[in-house]
């Protein structure tokens, strides 16, 4: 056990005397984890402004533009006389969007025939493109309705009976798990379990690569592979439990996210989840020779990380290899159990395959790192290290140590 508290207390010593790993492992994650969450903290797009071509100039095309102006989404700025004028507007960002009102729209409405409206809307911005739809829908569907019931109510019809008439079917929309609808509910707690896969990656890297310039790996030789991946292990167990935990608890209550399910079950996914993470980067850690190697490798590989971890597709909609190739990924799992978890609510039981692959994934990333390490070990050179030189002066006394033996 003496030596296994030693493994464990060289690593926390390793990284809390580097800055380097210290704003990796600690402080990148609080910053991405406050920053992100304050960038979608209004979570909807709002008042965007956007014009309105009215060719027809009559009471109703502009009812149309003020009731367009009163949707939540939209601020009517600039009433344009033409297409170009409101083609200039957008092309000079000044508006995002343009409803069209064509010229016999009133005329067409009175006279019983069909009337219509276009709207043109930037595509390129999805949030806004599908905002803009909806708040030109309602308007145009309640703008149509008026005028059913006024002709009904014409007809001999009371209020209440033309109200059947226009709408006889009605509906309510009730959104699961994400109440106002909100991008950074959407998207932010899988971000961040994504992020923490990514940043612990790159900061057990970047520490393995510091203990093989500085000669660290010989000071434990004869330790035992065994004790080398459990002792590194706990270090990073004892940084991230607690900081998994305040980012899904704290982080999550103070941005107003959804929380439900039990703490003990989140927490019981994060246990096998970190696991797999820490095997995996002690994994892949052994073969760097210089700290810098593990964000030059380790950084690119975020983005196909994100591409199989089905926030930006549905893993409905995904070729087999690649659905495969994610749930080899700890990310993947743990973002779709935490996730479901503390924002729907949802049992231990209920994400029993994700948690069950996550276990998996330990098991596998545990033997890996176990060879791995071993392969680091045996390929030392045999070199006498007593153990009461310290980290800094241990490079030196390889280096002498060496020189004699070459």
């Amino acid at each position: 056990m003496k030596k296994f508290w030693e493994i464990t207390k060289a690593e926390l010593v390793s990284i809390f005397k580097d800055g380097g790993a210290m704003l990796i492992l600690l402080g990148a994650m609080l910053i991405y984890g406050t920053i992100y969450p304050l960038v979608y903290a209004p979570q909807v797009v709002r008042k965007f402004p956007v014009a309105v071509v009215d060719l027809d100039h009559t009471a109703r095309s502009r009812e149309l533009t003020r009731m367009l102006d009163a949707t939540p989404q939209a601020v009517v700025r600039y009433e344009a006389e033409s297409l170009e004028e409101a083609k200039s507007l957008f092309l000079h960002r000044k508006v995002y969007g343009v409803l069209y009102i064509p010229n016999g729209f009133q005329k067409r409405i009175l006279a019983g025939e069909q009337s219509y409206v276009s709207f043109y809307a930037d595509g390129g911005y999805f949030l806004l493109y599908s905002d803009f739809l909806n708040a030109v829908s309602n308007v145009v569907i309640t703008a149509g309705a008026e005028v059913q019931m006024g002709t009904l109510m014409a007809a001999g019809l009371n209020k209440k009976e033309a109200e059947w008439m226009a709408r006889p079917v009605d509906y309510r929309v009730n959104v699961l798990y994400n109440p106002g609808g909100g991008y950074g509910t959407a998207i932010m707690p899988g971000v961040l379990v994504l992020i923490s896969q990514q940043l612990l990656l790159v900061g057990i890297g970047l520490v393995c690569g510091t203990w093989y310039e500085r000669r660290m790996w010989h000071r434990f030789r004869g330790y035992g592979t065994g004790r080398l991946v459990l002792g590194k292990t706990l270090a990073y167990l004892v940084l991230y439990v607690p900081l998994m935990l305040y980012m899904f608890g704290f982080q999550y209550k103070f941005f107003d996210y959804p929380m439900k399910g039990s703490h003990w079950s989140v927490l019981a996914v994060f246990v096998p989840y970190l696991l797999s993470i820490i095997f995996l980067g002690l994994t892949i850690g052994t073969f760097f020779k210089r700290r810098e190697s593990s964000m030059l490798v380790i950084v690119v590989t975020s983005v196909m990380f994100l591409a199989v971890s089905g926030i930006t597709w549905s893993t409905v909609g995904m070729p087999q290899w690649m659905y495969a190739l994610g749930r080899m990924m700890p990310s993947s799992n743990g973002m779709n159990a935490v996730v479901r978890i503390r924002t729907m609510g949802a049992t231990l039981a209920d994400v029993g395959p994700e948690f069950i692959t996550l276990w998996v994934l330990t098991g596998i990333y545990g033997l890996t790192a176990l060879l791995a390490i071993g392969r680091r070990m045996r390929r030392l050179p045999m070199l006498e290290v007593p153990a009461s030189f310290s980290e800094t002066e241990l490079p030196a006394v390889v280096e002498q140590q060496q020189e004699k033996t070459e």
